[in-house]
């Protein structure tokens, strides 16, 4: 689809303000599209969408930490067009972030845990599109945080394929977060936030599909590579989207191989996310972009 030109508008409601997504008439777009916005030639911001019906068409409404990411304002006229991702090369697989508490009158000495926040975090932005440099409100526990995206580490496709591991780690700038995507949180410089867990640094993150996995080091002897790949393969294929699998030509041979040797099932457990009701609104931060 070539780019169409589109006016940046304000995010209609708080709560779509926390989706971290651009907002868009569903005469324009469909919800969880992703579209590449262009502000110049050398400026382009990707997003990824949803729907409401009190954007007019042909606008395309910004959240305020969206618009000063991208250096947006009210009426500004933008080239906007659709955006596929490379899913075998882009899917996040470690992410940094830099945190803090969004307004001053918040802050509090109360410890948040790392790893409640990095599954919270997975469960509220699943399948979204994120850049290095990106700027989004996060809320946690009651509490609105400021987050600024510092890193991006792409997966390794090896885990899909039941190789060893690459050892390498490729640097992305843009990709999508998946169920497996792993966040390091680092508190900003001279914050006072008090974050405790594992989930603050990345050296302490692990995905939890290891291409090295030994079984016998596990304590379950006598399993064969063939029966390990096997067991991998079909563990990613729960973990990640189907079109991943798909697209690395891995799902039928996968589905094959567990019903020729062994039945496995295979749960992944997410923590219900709940429901907040916070204002972000314009009103709560000086607004010089309008």
């Amino acid at each position: 689809m070539a780019g169409r030109s589109m006016q940046a508008a304000r995010c209609p409601t708080d709560e779509l303000s926390l989706t971290n997504c651009a907002v868009v008439n569903e005469k324009d777009f469909q919800p969880g599209q992703h579209v590449i916005v262009r502000t110049s030639p050398n400026h382009r911001y990707t997003f990824t969408l949803r729907t409401h019906p009190s954007v007019v068409p042909g606008s395309i409404a910004f959240s305020l930490p969206q618009r000063k990411w991208a250096g947006l304002s009210i009426g500004q006229e933008i080239e906007v067009s659709l955006y596929t991702f490379d899913k075998a090369k882009q899917c996040i697989g470690t992410m940094t972030i830099e945190i803090d508490f969004l307004q001053k009158k918040s802050i509090d000495s109360n410890p948040y845990d790392t790893d409640k926040m990095a599954a919270e975090f997975i469960q509220q932005f699943n399948n979204q599109a994120f850049s290095v440099g990106q700027q989004l409100v996060f809320s946690f526990n009651e509490k609105l945080f400021g987050l600024l995206v510092k890193d991006i580490e792409a997966m390794d496709p090896s885990i899909l394929k039941g190789e060893p591991a690459t050892g390498k780690r490729q640097k992305i700038e843009v990709g999508l977060v998946v169920g497996n995507s792993q966040v390091a949180f680092e508190k900003a410089e001279n914050s006072s936030l008090n974050l405790i867990g594992k989930a603050k640094t990345k050296e302490n993150r692990q995905s939890i599909i290891n291409p090295d996995w030994n079984f016998e080091k596990m304590g379950i002897g006598g399993l064969d590579k063939e029966f390990s790949d096997i067991f991998r393969r079909a563990f990613a294929s729960r973990v990640f989207p189907p079109e991943i699998v798909e697209q690395m030509g891995e799902l039928s041979s996968v589905q094959k191989e567990s019903n020729d040797s062994v039945s496995l099932n295979i749960y992944i457990i997410r923590p219900t996310s709940r429901k907040i009701t916070a204002s972000i609104g314009d009103d709560d931060v000086d607004d010089n972009s309008s």
